[in-house]
């Protein structure tokens, strides 16, 4: 781990108790200046498993903090300010690097000495295209959707899937090219939703040796291994949690000699609401000819939780350890987005994902005939 310590510009350093410090250690200078800071507060932070980790703080002078500190390969950080929304993205590397922003916009920023911050600005403005076509077909997606015009809806999810299928490949492409710079693995990890098993694992064993040590390509590493554990073919993984009575149910205790699918949802999420009629259409007819469903929840509120069950007509188990997108079970299984599924033959070996909506009806029908 980064051993990273905040130093406030000369003439501070004794009233906040670094005046100790070993300098001689500090590979890094970033000087901030945030326009309008005042004596806010302002952190450095990074984003580890979803949640925000702090490194340091300070209250700057002249709208203007100094952060020294140790790196060894360059890691992607936040500023952000007390009180002011928003945050101020910048990759770290050893030397002097400055930053400019304003607190009216934080996204407006210059940042000098960083060529790994350059390349990272770089390669994501050669995407604004695709988010901009993506963003006009949210808009048309959205008139769509409020004509009731099905025919128009469909027609732009698959200019959509296009799109994203445009962008993704241009991040491999870029990741590929440029195996040896940070930014690759950041921008692979920061999408992994994006890929598939062996994209993610031809792109993650083709990073260079110099960046191994990245926590980036360490991420991507243990993601590949996650998802080749979960994979279609493989012996399902089992895990025991809570139902909505506190008591704990094994996913063992569910499979036992059916087909079961172990849908992943939450009460907040839109499509898994959506797709739910669909499930409890594929339960009530193939429940009785040997199907089930295992429902794992990243609820975090109880309570909605248990209204969804029963507002959905969701009759089947459920699990959940409220943890929201940190579900111990999710975990297992490596799942980024929801609604997520996997399919359980007797044999208990996972035979199918993410079937929904005709697709599941479809299979089966074709198991059951069978």
């Amino acid at each position: 781990m980064n051993r990273l310590t905040l130093l406030l510009i000369t003439g501070l350093i004794a009233l906040t108790g670094f005046s100790c410090q070993d300098e001689s250690k500090n590979n890094f200078t970033l000087t901030a200046t945030i326009t309008g800071a005042s004596d806010n507060m302002i952190y450095l932070q990074q984003r580890k498993a979803g949640e925000w980790v702090k490194s340091d703080s300070a209250s700057p002078e002249a709208d203007i903090v100094v952060f020294k500190g140790n790196i060894d390969l360059p890691e992607f950080f936040y500023l952000t300010v007390k009180d002011i929304r928003g945050y101020i993205p910048v990759f770290l590397e050893q030397g002097e690097i400055s930053l400019k922003s304003n607190v009216n916009n934080l996204r407006d920023i210059v940042v000098e000495g960083s060529k790994t911050h350059k390349d990272y600005e770089d390669f994501m403005q050669s995407l604004a295209s695709f988010d901009e076509k993506a963003a006009q077909l949210g808009q048309e997606y959205q008139k769509a959707r409020t004509e009731g015009d099905e025919e128009a809806m469909k027609k732009v999810e698959e200019e959509y899937e296009g799109i994203e299928k445009q962008k993704s490949k241009s991040m491999l492409d870029y990741a590929k090219n440029n195996n040896e710079s940070v930014v690759s693995p950041f921008i692979i990890m920061s999408n992994t939703y994006m890929f598939d098993l062996d994209e993610l694992d031809e792109v993650t064993s083709g990073f260079s040796d110099k960046i191994s040590a990245s926590d980036y390509v360490i991420f991507l590493k243990d993601r590949v291994s996650t998802l080749k554990n979960v994979a279609v073919g493989q012996k399902y993984v089992d895990f025991t949690l809570n139902n909505p009575e506190g008591n704990p149910v094994s996913l063992s205790s569910v499979v036992d000699g059916k087909y079961v699918l172990v849908d992943f949802w939450a009460s907040w999420c839109g499509p898994c609401r959506a797709e739910n009629p669909n499930v409890v259409e594929a339960y009530n007819n193939y429940h009785d000819k040997g199907f089930d469903v295992f429902g794992v929840s990243f609820d975090k509120d109880h309570g909605k939780w248990v209204e969804a069950i029963e507002k959905d007509g969701l009759t089947w188990p459920h699990v959940s350890d409220l943890k929201y997108w940190s579900s111990e079970a999710g975990k297992l299984y490596g799942v980024q987005s929801i609604p997520h599924n996997i399919l359980i033959n007797p044999e208990g070996i996972i035979i199918e994902k993410n079937l929904r909506g005709q697709e599941l009806q479809d299979k089966l029908a074709e198991i059951f005939a069978e």
